[in-house]
């Protein structure tokens, strides 16, 4: 599903900052698969968060790196609203929650060059347990201001989800649907930015018809 107007003030405050001021519109994918989403960017980087204590983080946001790229997290809630990060999961493996159940779990300040953000993401208990089978809202915006919502209904510990844009990502933004009972959390795991391949200019692929030719004259000649 694709809705606009989604992202939440703090987060459009901060892509009008970085916005681009170039007028074309940017192409965004969405990976289901984590083997098509790494086949598809370069230079990718993982953030397990196995390093995160087992409590709320914050009030503010936390330095992150994946790789070669540095990013912040934060928490987004409601207006007037105190919002906190959480760490979850398992000695052996940690995940990235929201403390509130309806809080916004968000990514942003991306290095340069971070075109693509991928990783797992599912729903949790208060005990930040995983729980099966919950619907997760995924929101991704652009320099261009492109912007993408998806929600994906089943999800599992080991469902990947990723974006791959053709220009600068500004924000990354994930939530819980909540259920009729008991409120759901969101959780992401092994989250995994990277860039785009570079593609080579025209006059780049002139210069390489050129070469190819030179070369094959010269074998030509060889023969001869």
């Amino acid at each position: 599903m694709q809705a606009t107007h989604y992202f939440t003030a703090p987060v459009l405050a901060i892509a009008a900052l970085f916005g681009c001021s170039s007028s074309a519109q940017a192409e965004i994918t969405f990976y289901t698969s984590q083997a098509a989403y790494l086949a598809a960017i370069a230079a990718p980087g993982v953030d397990k968060f196995d390093d995160l204590p087992f409590w709320a983080l914050g009030p503010n946001y936390v330095e992150r790196t994946a790789g070669e790229h540095s990013y912040l997290a934060w928490s987004v809630a409601g207006q007037g609203k105190n919002s906190l990060l959480y760490g979850a999961g398992s000695d052996s493996d940690a995940w990235l929650s929201t403390d509130a159940a309806t809080d916004y779990l968000t990514f942003g300040n991306f290095s340069d060059k971070v075109n693509a953000v991928g990783g797992f993401f599912f729903g949790t208990n208060a005990d930040g347990a995983y729980v099966p089978g919950q619907s997760i809202r995924l929101n991704v915006l652009d320099a261009n201001g492109t912007e993408k919502l998806f929600t994906v209904d089943n999800t599992t510990s080991g469902s990947f989800f990723g974006f791959v844009s053709t220009s600068q990502l500004t924000a990354f933004q994930v939530s819980a649907v909540q259920p009729n009972g008991d409120p759901i959390w969101v959780a992401s795991n092994d989250l995994t930015l990277g860039s785009i391949a570079a593609v080579p200019e025209p006059a780049s692929y002139a210069l390489l018809m050129a070469g190819l030719g030179l070369v094959g004259a010269a074998a030509r000649r060889r023969r001869a």
